[in-house]
């Protein structure tokens, strides 16, 4: 922070609950900034020695409230402005958007100025009106850096960051930064009369990602109970503790759109484009993927290409939950659709898998008839997912391969057990078959060959 705020821009950017305000507020009082709390009031001189005066800027805190427009945003960096750079003497300072000629006086006033102007402006998204950001922007090009911004956001930010970054302008702060260690998540803990072992405080950080807000309310809802280690193992975004503060705090700031986008799509641990478009019918969906992950902070992006998407655990638990109670024949096409996908892509084990959740047994076997040296190789790392639904003793007494097929799903995932228990299903009633209900692999294979080419 003491870095950034040297520059033009420091911008803490994260979502709800990871501690923007308490970061900056904590900032100013360690003196980071000299404190203050009045929008638009600016604060007097820290008395540090060790900075001339000539280089100690003069800040204000200005906390944009809902609701804020651009007349209001204005009103307050104002009155901000016309104390710092004594505008009395040397000219107007508008206290609503500005007309271009205000705006280059006003660039001029704060270049010609004996010190900095450090503004703390706390919840800049709130800001909806991109126009109500553009003098901000005209005066950071043009005050010859004598106008530093330390910005507090959620996402979404109508300002020029790409720019900022390409120029080194900009220093930013966001989740990786503000995520609680595991040190600082037993201090939390010890804080709320709720200590737990190291290895519980290990999980509890994983769960949320070091997520300070979720940490808290686990702290709070920890405190107290019989056996505090196992609720921490079985926490997650699901349970009441948390979920309602995701639907409220998270959920509750998106549009439709884009709450079911996430919801269709948490239905898969990592998703990119083309099968979020599978998966919604959204031809933009990698446009609202990217949006998801760069203007809300939800999604995190793989640094892959073409980009693939994961959404953060905890919201990750909740959506899934939601999805669970979805009616059955949407949840079922949706398992549908991602096992169609992964066939055509490459993945075999992937689609299996959703085939058999899809309770798809015709699908599962074709899958495994044309996939089967892939699904029964024993050279790759398993992949530790959670069991689908098995196929029903009369499905497979009629077609013992779909048993194969849910087999080879969790030999993949490293389910030795399960594998062990459809291999002896499949061995029991494969000899009982007679012949004449015997479906060929060739002809699977074909039936399957011939629904990718129709899908594709």
């Amino acid at each position: 922070m003491d870095e950034g705020s040297a520059g033009p821009v420091t911008l803490v950017a994260a979502p709800a609950g990871w501690g923007k305000t308490t970061l900056l507020a904590s900032w100013v009082r360690l003196g980071g900034a000299p404190p203050d709390v009045e929008p638009g009031a600016i604060v007097p001189d820290s008395g540090d020695l060790s900075v001339s005066s000539a280089d100690q800027p003069v800040s204000a805190w200005m906390s944009v409230e809902a609701g804020d427009d651009g007349d209001r945003l204005w009103a307050y960096l104002a009155a901000a402005l016309r104390s710092a750079t004594g505008s009395a003497e040397s000219g107007p300072v508008p206290d609503r958007p500005p007309r271009p000629d205000q705006l280059e006086a006003l660039a001029a006033t704060l270049a010609a100025a004996d010190r900095p102007v450090l503004l703390i402006l706390d919840d800049l998204h709130r800001v909806a009106d991109p126009a109500a950001l553009t003098g901000l922007e005209f005066l950071l090009r043009h005050a010859g850096r004598r106008l530093r911004l330390v910005i507090g956001a959620r996402a979404g930010l109508h300002l020029p960051l790409h720019r900022l970054r390409l120029a080194g302008e900009l220093t930013e702060i966001g989740p990786d930064e503000l995520a609680f260690t595991d040190d600082e998540v037993a201090d939390l803990l010890t804080a709320h009369a709720a200590a737990l072992p190291a290895t519980a405080v290990h999980r509890l950080r994983e769960r949320t990602g070091g997520w300070p807000a979720a940490l808290r309310i686990a702290a709070l809802a920890v405190r107290g109970r019989p056996d505090p280690e196992r609720w921490v193992g079985q926490f997650g975004g699901d349970q009441p503790e948390i979920a309602g503060y995701l639907h409220e705090e998270v959920l509750a700031t998106l549009d439709p759109a884009q709450q079911d986008l996430l919801r269709r799509t948490a239905l898969v641990d990592t998703v990119c484009a083309d099968l979020a478009e599978a998966l919604t019918g959204r031809t933009d969906a990698g446009q609202a993927l990217a949006d998801l992950a760069g203007t809300a902070g939800l999604l995190h992006r793989e640094d892959t290409r073409p980009p693939w998407y994961r959404c953060e655990s905890l919201l990750a638990d909740l959506l899934r939950a939601d999805l669970a109670r979805l009616p059955a024949d949407e949840l079922r096409e949706l398992h549908v659709r991602a096992a169609e996908w992964y066939a055509g892509a490459g993945r075999p084990a992937d689609g299996l898998r959703h085939a058999l959740a899809a309770g798809r047994w015709d699908l599962a076997g074709d899958l495994f008839v044309a996939h089967w040296p892939e699904l029964t190789r024993y050279d790759s790392d398993p992949v530790h997912v959670p069991a689908p639904a098995s196929p029903p003793a009369e499905v497979v007494r009629a077609d013992p391969e779909v048993a194969l097929a849910a087999a080879a799903e969790r030999a993949y995932a490293g389910d030795l057990p399960a594998a062990t228990g459809h291999l002896r299903a499949a061995a029991g009633h494969a000899a009982g078959l007679p012949p004449s209900t015997q479906i060929s692999r060739s002809s699977r294979a074909r039936r399957t060959a011939s629904r990718r080419r129709v899908a594709s």
